[in-house]
C-alpha cells in the first residue's frame, strides 16, 4: 500500500470533496423542490380552469334544458322533471365553483359509496342528456 493513502492532507481533500458534493446535492434538492412547486402550481391552475369550464358547461346545458322543457313530450309532469334536472345541474355548477378539487373528489367518492346504483344511473342519464343537447 502507498503511504499517500493515509496522508492527512488527503483527508482534507476528501473532506472538501464531500463538502462540495453535499453543497451540490443541497442545490439540486432546492432546484427540484422549486420545480415541483412550479409544476404543482401549474397543475392546480389548469384544474381550476377546467373546473370553471365544467361549471360553465353545466350552466349552459341547464339553461338549454330550461328553455326546451316546455316542448318535452309528456306534458307538465315531464317539463317539471326537466326543470328539476336543470336546477340540479345549476346547483352542481355552483358547487364546483365554490369548492376545490379535493372537496369535490371527497364528496363524489362518499356519494358513490353510499349510492352506487343511483350514481351509475345518474351518470348515464346526464351523459345521454348532455350528448343529446350538444348534438343539436
Amino acid at each position: 500500500m502507498s503511504r499517500d493513502a493515509f496522508n492527512p492532507e488527503n483527508t482534507s481533500d476528501l473532506s472538501d470533496t464531500i463538502s462540495d458534493a453535499k453543497d451540490r446535492a443541497a442545490g439540486l434538492a432546492s432546484k427540484l423542490k422549486d420545480k415541483a412547486s412550479q409544476v404543482t402550481s401549474t397543475v392546480s391552475d389548469t384544474m381550476g380552469r377546467q373546473r370553471d369550464n365544467l361549471a360553465g358547461g353545466l350552466d349552459r346545458v341547464a339553461s338549454t334544458i330550461h328553455e326546451k322543457a316546455g316542448s318535452v313530450p309528456g306534458g307538465q309532469r315531464a317539463a317539471n322533471a326537466a326543470n328539476s334536472l336543470a336546477d340540479g345541474m345549476e346547483s352542481t355548477a355552483s358547487y364546483l365553483r365554490d369548492h376545490d378539487l379535493k372537496d369535490v373528489g371527497d364528496s363524489m367518492a362518499g356519494m358513490y359509496r353510499k349510492y352506487p346504483v343511483q350514481s351509475l344511473l345518474s351518470a348515464v342519464a346526464i351523459g345521454f342528456l348532455v350528448g343529446r343537447t350538444l348534438r343539436k
